[in-house]
């Protein structure tokens, strides 16, 4: 039968709720629960020119020390997935920052299978360079699926993923529940803040801080839902505390 590898689910949770896997940027401050973090660079500065990492935000993460894991820098495509004229390949400038930063024997570095918006062939590619220089290592993260419009593009680069990583831990960012439903089989995490919006579009999102709470733990049951079957109580998130 199909092992089931999902294991974590991370986000920056409300406070009270002690939720144990924290994904937070760089200028977050750490949640001293947290059993493991994941913390990102940010890309958001990426939208404003010059559409670079600044060397000053490069020097905090060299400095940063983490009890997780830290993503190496790297840069979506900014044209396909936000509709910024640039004047450089993201896949490009996304090798240049790995093999300047990624350190494969730092337990703490996430590196990223980075692509074109939705492409797979330029997936495939920047997976095949990674692996001529890195080889497969046991921990990857993959950014480029995650507004994918077309979810097919966003299951079949998973899959790809662990076809090229059989044995790696994989790490999807911001993955859409409904991409979630077809895919927990191939990863072993994800992220998102997608519990903070409402499940009817009629309905307005957290309003106050009991609102978040209930809203974390609804989606939460609901990532439950999804993986029982396979998983069995013991491995609810509910119970990974």
């Amino acid at each position: 039968g199909s092992i089931m590898v999902f294991k974590r689910f991370y986000t920056y949770p409300p406070l009270e709720c002690e939720w144990p896997w924290v994904l937070r940027n760089i200028n977050q401050k750490p949640q001293n629960h947290a059993k493991h973090e994941i913390v990102d660079i940010g890309i958001y500065d990426l939208l404003r020119p010059p559409h670079r990492h600044s060397d000053e935000k490069l020097k905090k993460w060299e400095d940063l020390k983490t009890n997780g894991w830290k993503v190496v820098p790297d840069c979506p495509d900014l044209q396909g997935e936000f509709n910024k004229e640039v004047d450089f390949s993201n896949t490009e400038y996304s090798w240049e920052l790995l093999t300047t930063y990624y350190i494969p024997d730092d337990p703490t570095h996430l590196p990223v299978l980075q692509s074109e918006y939705e492409n797979i062939k330029s997936f495939k590619a920047y997976i095949k360079r990674f692996k001529e220089v890195y080889g497969v290592v046991d921990k990857v993260a993959i950014g480029s699926i995650s507004k994918a419009d077309d979810h097919d593009v966003g299951v079949k680069m998973l899959k790809i993923a662990r076809r090229e990583f059989p044995g790696s831990w994989i790490h999807a960012f911001g993955l859409w529940f409904q991409q979630f439903k077809r895919a927990y089989h191939l990863i072993n995490s994800y992220d998102t803040t997608a519990w903070t919006f409402p499940r009817n579009s009629g309905s307005s999102s957290c309003r106050n801080k009991g609102e978040r709470i209930e809203y974390f733990w609804d989606y939460i049951t609901r990532i439950d839902e999804v993986t029982f079957p396979v998983n069995g109580e013991g491995q609810r998130c509910l119970n990974c505390y």
